[in-house]
């Protein structure tokens, strides 16, 4: 079966109704009878990093699947996609002459179609017509085939299609491609299988990080997790402590993970971490010493908090207000949300000592940004700073989807960013997640995941900690960087990318 020359399609199949090109027919799926499409355009433009395309296409002529491309080879012999038709839009991989369908929405009418399509690392999103949808890696990560850094995208029509625009512009936020600034430690360490960032303190002329330190395990990848301490003095370059600052072994508890600290009015390094019994979380515990790398002595009376349900992420910040000196802002455990599925919401706390807390009334105060997308299954709060008179959060996002007749169940972490006044009402960056994994091939520590963010600022910058994890190298997880300006921080209208016209 073959199609005019001046079309790109070689072969095709039939799937729900769509044509799909580039697949052999099977027997049981071959049609009565088949009439080519009529010979097609293709805009294409290879593109490095990140991206947002959009796109207005007013008529498809014939009725013919209208296909944006993405992940794309050259000759498009590889690619990802989305198909639009009147009934709704497929994502998919098409390789060689195998075609798949890993997602399907409905409802989305036209044409006309507003389209808009964005990258972020190994995160995909799509809205046709207000239709949204998600998907992480549709090159097939779960099978070690990744969406490549430079690759084509497009769009193909019919040859009587009118396409109104059709731009991309790229984004240039948080893509640096870099390795690990804290690498997991050697065997035998007590970091030898995770190194998490947990908080970072400026304590005269050093920065002190704080970070949880995870030996091997099966308890969620790691086990007799300690508090270890990493001193720098331009956050980039960073020597690791020989011995964690506090270790399970001192407590009656599995599992140390560190989330917060500060230096108190009086001088004194306060560091609070949550505390596990596998797999049963005892609530924030608080210890104080009287310089960074301690001894630490723990509050004789902790936990100095317990959420109603489990909680263990969180940010502790110093704001010296008239009604109080502390907040903290955690992700707890919600059985019955407002809206959305059960999972993780974030929880507001205030204190003058540390030791007594007193929650906000209108708890939970953030919430997921969606109800069936990137961050819908939970949010987790995890680093909030102060600039200007705004409030801006890095959180942890999650959904959940297992790729068709794969046997793969994917809890898909990654990372956003929302703003705040108040830290009542919330704005959401409008290309979240903003800080995602790589994704971009094996040899990436953050291909998979990306985790627990923490941002410390310095002359202007934004200096964005942040676990990430890969299933194809030596396992574990490691500390990574990110940095950005301020004044792009600030500025939510662009990234500074570069938009193409793709019609000229």
């Amino acid at each position: 079966m073959r199609c005019n020359s001046t079309g790109f399609l070689i072969g095709a199949v039939i799937i729900g109704g769509l044509l799909f090109p580039g697949a052999a027919l099977p027997p049981e799926k071959s049609p009565a009878s088949y009439s080519c499409p009529s010979p097609s355009k293709v805009f294409k433009r290879k593109i490095a990093g990140n991206y947002e395309l959009n796109a207005q296409v007013r008529d498809n002529g014939s009725g013919a699947v209208l296909r944006v491309f993405f992940s794309a080879a050259e000759n498009l012999g590889s690619f990802g996609f989305m198909d639009i038709t009147k009934t709704g839009f497929k994502v998919g991989r098409k390789i060689e002459d195998t075609t798949v369908v890993w997602k399907e929405y409905s409802g989305v009418g036209g044409p006309p179609w507003q389209i808009r399509v964005l990258k972020k690392g190994n995160f995909f999103r799509f809205w046709v017509n207000g239709v949204t949808g998600w998907i992480r890696g549709p090159f097939g990560e779960w099978e070690r085939r990744y969406d490549a850094w430079d690759s084509y995208v497009g769009l193909e029509v019919g040859s009587d299609a009118v396409v109104s625009s059709l731009t991309v512009t790229t984004l240039p936020w948080l893509s640096q491609i870099t390795a690990p600034v804290i690498k997991k430690g050697d065997q035998g360490s007590f970091y030898e299988e995770q190194a998490i960032p947990g908080a970072v303190i400026l304590y005269r002329d050093k920065y002190y990080m704080y970070f949880m330190a995870g030996m091997k395990g099966e308890q969620e990848g790691g086990s007799r997790r300690s508090v270890g301490v990493a001193v720098s003095t331009d956050l980039r370059s960073w020597t690791v402590q020989p011995e964690p600052v506090l270790s399970y072994k001192s407590f009656p508890y599995d599992n140390l993970y560190v989330n917060g600290a500060v230096v108190t009015p009086e001088g004194k390094i306060a560091v609070m971490f949550s505390a596990q019994q596998f797999p049963e979380w005892k609530g924030f515990m608080l210890a104080t010493a009287d310089t960074p790398l301690g001894p630490f002595t723990p509050y004789p009376n902790n936990p100095v908090y317990k959420h109603f349900t489990h909680a263990h992420e969180f940010d502790l910040v110093r704001v010296d207000q008239p009604d109080c000196r502390y907040i903290l802002l955690y992700a707890g455990f919600t059985p019955k949300p407002k809206t959305g599925p059960v999972g993780d919401r974030g929880y507001l706390l205030f204190s003058n000592d540390l030791i007594h807390w007193k929650a906000h009334p209108d708890n939970p105060v953030f919430s997921p940004e969606t109800l069936n997308d990137w961050d819908a299954v939970h949010i987790r709060p995890r680093s909030l700073n102060k600039i200007g008179d705004t409030w801006y959060l890095w959180y942890e996002g999650c959904n959940t989807w297992t790729p068709p007749h794969l046997g793969y169940d994917g809890w898909w972490d990654t990372v956003g960013l929302a703003r705040s006044k108040d830290l009542l009402h919330w704005e959401y960056y409008p290309r979240n997640p903003a800080l995602p994994g790589l994704g971009v091939g094996s040899e990436q520590f953050d291909n998979k995941w990306v985790g627990w963010p923490r941002m410390v600022v310095k002359d202007g910058i934004g200096y964005v900690f942040y676990t990430g994890g890969s299933p194809d190298r030596e396992g574990g997880v490691h500390i990574g960087l990110r940095t950005i300006s301020l004044n792009a921080l600030t500025n939510w209208e662009t990234e500074g990318g570069e938009t193409i016209d793709m019609l000229q």
